[in-house]
């Protein structure tokens, strides 16, 4: 792929996703906003899921990301795959790896 073609698609997806993002959490303070006004509890939105157990999730992701390139590296350089199915191959693979992993060590936990 050239630069053309992922530099634009990288831009205009990462603005897309700022404001999706934005619209979501603008959305989320107003529906608690409303449920506070009215006297309820906000608590629903809990899901139990500890702050730090994100950063893990996050930590873990990037891991088997750069896991999978350097793999796909290797199996680019040691074999006739082409590099674009190489590097794309493995880092699908070692990243939801490592997010399988993720959940199966995040089911562990006590609650």
């Amino acid at each position: 792929m050239g630069v053309e073609i992922v530099v634009p698609t990288v831009f205009f997806g990462s603005i897309a996703a700022i404001i999706i993002s934005l619209a979501y959490l603008r959305q989320r303070r107003l529906e608690r906003t409303a449920l506070i006004a009215a006297g309820k509890d906000a608590t629903i939105f809990d899901t139990g899921n500890p702050r730090h157990f994100l950063s893990l999730k996050y930590g873990m992701l990037l891991v088997g990301i750069a896991i999978g390139i350097l793999v796909g590296n290797l199996i680019s350089n040691t074999t006739n795959m082409p590099d674009v199915a190489a590097f794309l191959s493995m880092i699908l693979l070692f990243g939801g790896g490592s997010l399988i992993l993720f959940y199966l060590l995040q089911k562990r936990q006590p609650e």
